[in-house]
């Protein structure tokens, strides 16, 4: 029996020195739309946690430039006057730098048509821009990133799919902007990236950064009238909005886009905010700093067993700015960390007391020899 325990001890501490785990934090934030404030007041909350980030990755619209929906791809002819739109995104992305050592971000539906050109990026230590791109950031990770989004649609009662413009119930609708390709050109021009992304070693992982998110996934269904709501989202639509990608959606879909991405950051669906599963990927919608006031917290573990690497998602949840529950000083004083350890305390000293008072035991008698 010693000797099993011997041997399962010594597997034990093997199996220790060889597997080791470090925790990557994750910042998510989306849809800022020129809203400054709402960054600095991000910043100061995150000041006051314990937690830091390693990477923060925005989901676009970090300014609100006003486009007509194009058919095919936007040319830039009818795009006039953006170096206004420009500047604004610049100065929210040089905000969002402030917040964590690396920044990742995609252009939005109502961003200027310069941030989708390959030569649109920035100097080293800016945020990068992540469109039509696959770039590694640490030991057997990567961020692909595709921006822009495409038309919404709603089913009628034929479950026939419809463009959320040609619906006359939600005035609302009318909000939705497809920029800077339609269904159609995404699909075909995301083909050079999908396959560098199929191409990331199968035992890495891949962090997908989109503005739209996939079809299929509840953080990209619209289910209120008013889409940049949550508190109060008026009346609830009698079939949700459909503000996902369709070709984002077949993509993650893919055997080889399954075994690689482990985390789907998106936004463009303000109030459906939330984490989902699609497939084995988890999906994350920040949500809206400027209209929901919400960002997400994402933590990755990085095993590193014998030679091998694998990552995966721990933690993942959405949270308010003027949320104050993760602040440290609340975490210090929390009641039901001090009466834990109240009670560890108690436990010790009555475990010591009654070590103490038991009696010690006597040597027995040396045998007694009869003659």
């Amino acid at each position: 029996m010693r000797r099993t325990l011997l041997a399962a001890l010594a597997a034990l501490t093997y199996a220790q020195q060889n597997t080791s785990r470090i925790e990557y934090n994750v910042l998510i934030v989306g849809d800022v739309h020129d809203d400054l404030a709402a960054i600095d007041e991000l910043r100061a909350r995150l000041g006051r946690q314990s937690r830091k980030y390693h990477l923060l990755l925005c989901t676009g619209d970090l300014t609100t430039m006003p486009h007509g929906n194009v058919e095919g791809s936007a040319k830039p002819e009818a795009t006039p006057h953006t170096n206004a739109f420009v500047r604004k995104a610049s100065d929210a992305a040089r905000a969002l730098a402030t917040l964590a050592p690396l920044v990742y971000f995609v252009p939005g539906a109502l961003d200027p048509l310069g941030l989708y050109e390959a030569d649109a990026r920035l100097p080293p230590g800016q945020p990068r821009n992540a469109h039509n791109m696959v770039e590694k950031v640490t030991s057997a990770l990567w961020v692909a990133g595709w921006g822009g989004a495409t038309m919404p649609f709603e089913r009628d009662a034929h479950g026939k799919r419809r463009a959320a413009n040609e619906s006359t119930a939600h005035p609302w609708d009318g909000g939705w902007t497809q920029f800077p390709f339609d269904e159609r050109e995404a699909q075909r021009r995301q083909q050079p990236w999908r396959r560098k992304v199929t191409k990331v070693p199968s035992d890495d992982a891949v962090i997908l950064l989109t503005h739209a998110g996939p079809d299929g996934s509840g953080t990209s269904l619209v289910t209120a009238k008013d889409a940049d709501s949550v508190e109060r989202p008026a009346d609830v639509r009698a079939q949700p909005l459909h503000a996902g990608s369709i070709a984002l959606g077949e993509f993650l879909r893919q055997k080889a886009t399954q075994q690689r991405v482990v985390l789907h950051a998106h936004g463009r669906a303000h109030a459906a905010l939330g984490v989902a599963r699609f497939g084995s990927a988890v999906v994350v919608n920040p949500g809206s700093l400027r209209y929901t006031r919400t960002y997400a917290s994402v933590t990755l573990e990085e095993r590193r067993i014998g030679g091998r690497t694998e990552w995966r998602v721990t933690r993942a949840a959405v949270a308010d700015i003027s949320d104050s529950s993760n602040d440290v000083e609340q975490n210090v004083t929390s009641p039901h960390l001090a009466a834990l350890a109240l009670s560890m305390i108690v436990f010790l000293l009555v475990a010591l007391a009654a070590s103490c008072a038991r009696p010690a035991r006597r040597a027995p008698a040396p045998p007694v020899a009869f003659q």
